[in-house]
C-alpha cells in the first residue's frame, strides 16, 4: 500500500514542477505587459524622450499621384484640374472661358510644377505606453506660387497602445494658396493589468507645408 504522506509529497512535488515550468514559459515569452492603471496613466502622460521628427524629399509626379490612392488619404485638387494635371503629369490647357480663378489655376500649371513628400511625427508618453502620430503628406505646387495638389495619410502607433481612430483635416491655407496646414488626429486604446480597464488618450499634430517644398511642425496637443 502506498503511504498517504508519500503520495501527498509526490503530488506537491509535481505541482511545484508544473508551476515552475509555467512561470518560466511565461517569463521567457518576453515583451511588455500591461501595468496597473496609475502607472499606465503616468507613462501615457509622461514627456517622450524624443518628441518629434520630420523627413522631406522631392518626388516625381507619378509617385505624388499614386499617393491619392492610399487607403484613408485626404486628397485635394485644384479646381478645373484632374489629379494628373494637378501633379504636372499631364499638361493642362487653360480654358477659353470660365471663372478667373479656374482660368488662372489651369494656366499656371503650364509653368513649373514640383512635388514633395514629407513624413512628420510627434510622440507622447514613454515605453511601453508611448503614442505616436505620423502624418505622411504629398503635395505639388507651381513652385513658389500656389498649391495644386495635396494627399495626406495618418497613422497612429505604439507598443501597448493600439490605434483606435485616425483622421486629418485642412485648418489653414490650401489649394490656391502658397501654404497649407494639415491637422492630424488620432486616438489609442491602452490596456492595463485589469482586462476591463482600458485608457483612451488622444492627440493632434499640426504641420505646415508650402509651395517651395518646405515643411514645419506648427502645433501639437
Amino acid at each position: 500500500m502506498v503511504n498517504r504522506r508519500n503520495a501527498a509529497a509526490v503530488v506537491v512535488s509535481l505541482f511545484a514542477v508544473v508551476s515552475t515550468v509555467t512561470l518560466t514559459s511565461t517569463a521567457s515569452a518576453g515583451g511588455p505587459r500591461p501595468l496597473p492603471q496609475a502607472q499606465a496613466q503616468a507613462l501615457i502622460a509622461a514627456p517622450a524622450a524624443v518628441a518629434s521628427g520630420s523627413t522631406t524629399r522631392p518626388v516625381g509626379a507619378r509617385e505624388a499621384l499614386a499617393a491619392a490612392s492610399l487607403p484613408g488619404a485626404t486628397v485635394s485638387v485644384a479646381p478645373g484640374l484632374s489629379p494628373a494635371q494637378a501633379v504636372g503629369l499631364v499638361p493642362a490647357a487653360p480654358p477659353s472661358i470660365g471663372p478667373a480663378s479656374v482660368v488662372g489655376t489651369a494656366a499656371a500649371t503650364l509653368s513649373s510644377v514640383g512635388c514633395s513628400a514629407n513624413s512628420a511625427w510627434h510622440e507622447w508618453g514613454t515605453w511601453p505606453y508611448q503614442q505616436r502620430i505620423t502624418d505622411t503628406t504629398y503635395w505639388c505646387a507651381v513652385v513658389g506660387d500656389h498649391i495644386t495638389f495635396t494627399s495626406s495619410s495618418v497613422s497612429a502607433t505604439g507598443t501597448l497602445c493600439g490605434s483606435a481612430w485616425t483622421g486629418s483635416q485642412l485648418i489653414s491655407g490650401g489649394i490656391g494658396y502658397s501654404w497649407f496646414v494639415m491637422r492630424s488626429g488620432a486616438g489609442w486604446s491602452c490596456p492595463t493589468v485589469i482586462p476591463w480597464v482600458t485608457l483612451h488618450p488622444s492627440h493632434h499634430l499640426d504641420v505646415s507645408r508650402n509651395a517651395w517644398g518646405s515643411t514645419a511642425e506648427v502645433g501639437s496637443g
